[in-house]
Formats: structure tokens, sequence, C-alpha cells
């Protein structure tokens, strides 16, 4: 018998790289308290990070599709993609 992988297990196999790091699962629970003008300078004021640092964990969610980026102005604001966790991981966020 054999198995076959979907997209959907690329996708499950990048979340779950995502959430292998404490900071950006530290991360997911701010954005999921603070819902609205998350921006690098922000996030990283809450989290004791510079904006590089925050910037490169932030990509790494984008690219999980766990957070959505907005313009704003110069800004970029960040906010959670909750689709994406309802989806592939229900009751995730309502753990933090």
């Amino acid at each position: 018998m054999t198995i076959k992988l979907s997209k959907e297990d690329e996708k499950r196999a990048k979340i779950f790289k995502a959430l292998s790091e404490v900071k950006r699962i530290e991360m997911i629970r701010y954005l999921h308290a603070h819902r609205s003008n998350n921006t690098c300078g922000t996030i990283g004021e809450a989290m004791g990070m510079d904006k590089s640092n925050v910037s490169y964990h932030l990509k790494i969610l984008y690219e999980a599709d766990l957070i959505v980026v907005s313009r704003a102005g110069q800004n970029r604001l960040s906010q959670l993609k909750e689709e994406t966790f309802n989806e592939f991981l229900p009751g995730f966020l309502d753990t933090l």
C-alpha cells in the first residue's frame, strides 16, 4: 500500500516547523491578544526583541500562512490568520 503525500502535508510541515521555535509561539500568543496595529516595533518592544529579529520570525510565520501582513503607510502590520489555525490546528489558539 502506497501512501500519497498531498499539498496539505507540505503546509502542515511548514506550520509545525514555524511553531517549533518558542519565540514564534510567544509571537502567536501576542498577536492573539493584540489584534490590531502590530508592527515589528510594537511586537519587539513587548517581547524585548530587536526589529530585525522580529521581522525574521514574522517572515517564517507568514510563509507558513499563520499570519497576514498588510501595509499602512511605511508600516507593515501583522495579524493572525485564524482560518489557518481553525483548519489545521483547531483549538490551538484557545490554549494560549
